[in-house]
């Protein structure tokens, strides 16, 4: 078996972190989204993944260059997702299409396949806002119909973009006017033995930049692995706690407490006197004295002294001046955030500056 992942189009409603990452590179739980899927479907004994691409294709081949196991795939044609599956039409085997900014268990990804039979499987799930996905229609386990973002759903179990599909595929693709994969499996669903599954775990579709904070939070909690490097520094009047991954080279001062779930990532520098609680600190970063709770920091960030991050995701590069307070906030890459401001609520542009109140363009 084979696997897709599609990561070709830029996300605008990732902005600002689109600016500067593919949702798909983006840091969640201390590593790029994409790197996550992948080694994921490794472990389902998929060891040959397409990635087709578009938008900072060079960031996806550097990232991925030393990886004998996976395919760039440059998709030319963004009208859609029949088009980013044509651009493998020569697959011959059954293969798994994965989106690249979706969040899935390993356990999910497994059951798919384990439980796959007939034309195509899906995995479903149940949502809440249904009219802003495709709606399942079903009979006893097989599916019926689909239909896309219905005004008025007539229930809440909905498609998650996750496939299992033969290779048959490639000729409806060619044979429809449609750019919607969904479309021409709902065009020709008498034909198909149409199977879902649900999902038991999670499914994270991210969207928005609060989809990512979420996302970071759900993949700590659940899939981290406790470990702290033999590399790694720390103060003895360090109080790390449990469910803490702390990485290589990475510095923790005096009086710092870390609680989990937590991710410090190689090289960073924590303390002294910081306290961490429930947050990923990307690589490299430079933070003192300061407090950071429910937060996704990426990489190269510096936090100074009594500076308060809550429920915050942090672009890279970041300067944050001491005093200031941050909640409930998206800040652009490589942003400067003078001493002593209170923000909460806000999205600031990349390359932010509150100094000389250009926070947005």
């Amino acid at each position: 078996m084979k696997a897709v992942i599609p990561a070709a189009k830029k996300k605008d409603d990732m902005f600002p972190f689109s600016d500067s990452k593919p949702t798909s590179l983006m840091p969640v739980k201390g590593e790029p989204l994409i790197l996550q899927t992948i080694e994921k479907l490794n472990s389902q004994g998929i060891d040959e993944i397409y990635v087709i691409v578009n938008y900072m294709e060079k960031a996806f081949r550097d990232f991925l260059e030393e990886r004998t196991d996976i395919n760039i795939v440059l998709q030319d044609d963004l009208s859609g997702t029949a088009e980013a599956l044509n651009t493998v039409d020569f697959i011959q085997d059954d293969f798994i299409v994965i989106n690249g900014d979706v969040v899935i268990s390993e356990n999910d990804i497994g059951k798919l396949i384990d439980s796959h039979e007939g034309d195509l499987s899906l995995l479903a799930t149940d949502e809440s806002k249904a009219e802003k996905f495709g709606v399942l229609s079903i009979q006893n386990d097989e599916i019926v119909s689909i239909e896309e973002k219905p005004e008025d759903p007539e229930n809440t179990l909905v498609n998650s973009g996750i496939y299992l599909l033969k290779p048959d595929i490639f000729e409806l693709l060619e044979a429809s006017e449609s750019s919607s994969l969904t479309e021409i499996i709902n065009e020709n669903i008498e034909a198909f033995d149409a199977r879902f599954r649900l999902i038991d775990d999670y499914w994270i579709d991210i969207g928005s930049p609060k989809k990512l904070w979420e996302a970071d939070r759900v993949l700590r909690e659940n899939e981290l692995e406790e470990n702290i490097s033999d590399s790694a520094k720390i103060s003895d009047q360090a109080s790390i706690g449990e469910n803490v991954r702390i990485e290589e080279n990475v510095t923790v001062g005096a009086g710092t407490v870390i609680k989990g779930p937590t991710v410090i990532c190689e090289g960073s520098h924590i303390g002294p006197n910081t306290v961490i609680e429930g947050a990923t600190i990307g690589k490299d970063a430079q933070l003192e004295n300061c407090h950071i709770q429910a937060s996704l920091l990426f990489e190269e960030n510096i936090v100074d002294s009594f500076v308060d991050l809550e429920n915050v995701v942090l672009g890279e590069e970041c300067d944050l001046k001491s005093g200031s307070v941050l909640k409930e906030s998206f800040i652009g890459p490589r942003s400067f955030i003078d001493m002593n401001n209170s923000i909460r609520g806000t999205k600031f542009v990349p390359d932010a500056r509150t100094d000389l109140s250009e926070i947005s363009k």
